[in-house]
């Protein structure tokens, strides 16, 4: 156990998730009676007293967010989380989060966690694992293997690839506060990027992969809820025969 840098959580959770057919977004649903954005933000909060906590809102939740923190979190929890308001893209959120964090006073070297608000099963070990990375390497971002067979279409069919070589890429996804915000300072506003190390990526910088967790999940569909009350439930049982 390592990581004595200043550390830090961006947690995006800027949409209104409409696909689950909820009353809500996917991020305040129910998991086991607490809102699968409170286990996300536990996950960080306890690995350690020292990590802080950005969250990043859509524009309407943003008046309901002290009563979510005074609910769903301990007095001395508080100080640690803090909100901003999102964009229209993921992009422009994340933007938004990282210079929240720099008027928060975080110092430049600090490293920073961006992470799904609807990933909820991370771990200490899991966490230790980027982090380390990121403060030896400079980032890191997580990845398990790919376990099924690929193949690649080509102009007369298809071609089978090694999938050895493929990971599902999944987050945190870790950097230093000044890089990755200089990343963002500069891309190209014309491009799509799906995740921050892409988009670090195309300014130049090499990625690191560090080993995930096939469930750290990403709750999106009704059965991703699902499989997400199972994951639960397994923990949970691990821990009481433990």
């Amino acid at each position: 156990m390592e990581v004595p840098d200043s550390l830090a959580a961006l947690i995006v959770a800027g949409g209104t998730g409409t696909r689950l057919g909820a009353d809500r977004p996917k991020q305040l649903l129910p998991l086991e009676g607490r809102p699968v954005l409170a286990h996300t933000i536990d996950r960080f909060l306890d690995y350690r007293h020292d990590l802080y906590v950005m969250v990043v809102l859509h524009p309407s939740l943003l008046q309901d967010w002290p009563s979510f923190v005074a609910e769903h979190f301990a007095e001395k929890q508080r100080p640690r989380i803090q909100a901003c308001t999102g964009g229209k893209e993921r992009t422009e959120s994340v933007q938004s989060g990282l210079d929240a964090l720099k008027e928060w006073g975080l110092p430049p070297h600090a490293l920073v966690a961006i992470h799904d608000a609807v990933r909820p099963f991370i771990d200490d070990n899991f966490l230790e694992r980027g982090f380390n990375m990121a403060k030896e390497l400079g980032n890191a971002t997580a990845g398990v293997p790919v376990k099924s067979s690929l193949r690649m279409r080509t102009k007369t069919g298809s071609k089978a690839v090694d999938r050895s070589l493929f990971f599902h890429v999944q987050t945190p996804q870790i950097f230093r506060l000044a890089e990755i915000a200089d990343c963002y300072r500069n891309r190209d506003l014309n491009a799509v990027f799906t995740d921050d190390a892409s988009l670090a990526e195309s300014l130049g910088m090499v990625i690191h992969l560090f080993e995930g967790h096939y469930d750290n999940i990403k709750i999106t569909t009704p059965d991703d809820l699902y499989v997400a009350q199972q994951i639960l439930l397994k923990n949970k049982n691990r821990k009481v025969t433990s």
